[in-house]
């Protein structure tokens, strides 16, 4: 099915058990209509929905095609805490009679929910679980679902699809709820996690979660802006923070490996400027007694690896580091016919010419050792008379030496 919001398609051929990430609209009133894929002509669903401010809703279709119905589902516990997990559950099996949601054990979590019906959240330990659907004041087992593991700190919900009898048969998802990672600003944006990873990176020898945060406008774009690094400690639930120096652009990332030769994973962060430059804001940050520290900054390489690039006679360009006078020449023999505004027939240049090194536009973590410890490898594009000549470009190897990051090799 498609879904159209004020008559803007939100989502496109969707199918069973099939969740969209989540849109960004302002408070207000909106027209939700439901159409089956690639269909315009009659909604299934036409129906009106009011949106208040700082809300995290779920958009679910209930009921069989006949009677379906558009079911809005707040994802936004009262209160969360690291220590407990926030569960809810979301009867949406048309057939299946009020049901009882138990844990393996018969340990009841939520009584007599009926097919439409949502819970109230309500607090669990964090943990694998066995989850059971049973008929409501029995000890009929209709469903079992073992296996379902939870996060403390992070909400979730139980949602019963399917069919008691008949196919698809009944089934239960257990989906990560937007309160988990969205945090709405009252201002129309939202902050999302825009990358997260696990590894130990205090060295305590548990598994922590790092997340990039950002504030992001909605649709499709990548960039976000007030970019925030978290690392939540995986023994105590307390969180780290730090805000890079560059703090806003485009497909923010991480990667966790070990750049130091501690054994403990450090983080890099990655930013895309944006922009025909192609420009990288890159850091490094390694956990000192709890603290975010941050050891690599792409302004201070950019600062040590300025070189000059000239052209020269014989289709040659000649690039050299302003700090360290090394000169790497680049080949354009092949490339005759793209430089005949500046060379003559005989290879010698017309006028002087001179190209630029840009800015970091790369990095990448690679073991080139294979030692288990990670080098970066910084590319720097090389440019002739416009943007778009690109002439190739510079790798820098970078290796901690154990206070800093020292340049191993430059390739051109």
């Amino acid at each position: 099915m498609d879904v159209y919001v004020n008559n803007k398609a939100v989502a496109r051929d969707l199918s069973y058990r099939d969740f969209t990430e989540y849109s960004s609209f302002g408070p207000g009133d909106y027209d939700v209509k439901v159409y089956r894929a690639g269909s315009e002509d009659t909604p299934l669903v036409d129906t009106s929905l009011n949106l208040a401010d700082n809300s995290i809703i779920t958009l679910a279709t209930a009921g069989k095609l006949a009677d379906i119905e558009v079911l809005p589902i707040s994802d936004k516990p009262g209160s969360m805490n690291s220590n407990r997990v926030n569960i809810k559950f979301v009867h949406l099996s048309p057939d299946a009679p009020g049901v009882d949601v138990t844990t393996g054990n018969g340990t009841v979590l939520f009584r007599n929910v009926s097919f439409k019906d949502i819970t109230e959240y309500t607090a669990i330990s964090p943990g694998t679980y066995t989850l059971q659907l049973r008929e409501a004041g029995s000890n009929d087992v209709l469903l079992t679902v073992p296996n379902q593991s939870f996060s403390g700190g992070r909400a979730y919900s139980a949602y019963a699809v399917g069919l008691a009898e008949g196919e698809p048969s009944l089934q239960m998802l257990t989906p990560l709820d937007g309160s988990s990672y969205l945090v709405t600003d009252g201002n129309g944006q939202n902050e999302s996690v825009l990358d997260s990873k696990q590894a130990d990176v205090n060295g305590d020898g548990v598994l922590d979660t790092v997340s990039l945060t950002g504030n992001k406008s909605g649709g499709e774009s990548s960039f976000a802006d007030d970019i925030r690094l978290c690392v939540r400690d995986g023994k105590t639930g307390g969180d780290t923070c730090a805000a890079p120096p560059f703090n806003a652009g485009y497909n923010a990332n991480l990667f966790l490996g070990d750049f130091t030769g501690d054994d403990i994973s450090d983080i890099l962060v990655r930013i895309e400027s944006g922009g025909s430059g192609g420009y990288l804001y890159g850091y490094v940050y390694t956990m000192r007694n709890n603290n975010l520290v941050k050891i690599f900054d792409s302004e201070d390489f950019n600062a040590d690896s300025r070189y000059n690039a000239v052209f020269r006679d014989n289709y040659k360009v000649e690039v050299t580091g302003a700090n360290t006078n090394q000169t790497y020449t680049i080949d354009l023999s092949g490339r005759k016919s793209d430089y005949s505004d500046i060379y003559d027939q005989n290879g010698r240049l017309k006028r002087p010419v001179t190209g630029e090194v840009l800015g970091l536009g790369g990095l990448e973590p690679v073991d080139v050792d294979n030692n288990g410890d990670f080098e970066l490898v910084a590319s720097q594009r090389i440019i002739g008379r416009n943007n778009a000549d690109t002439l190739g470009y510079l790798k820098t190897t970078l290796d901690w030496n154990g206070s800093k990051f020292i340049k191993k090799s430059v390739d051109p």
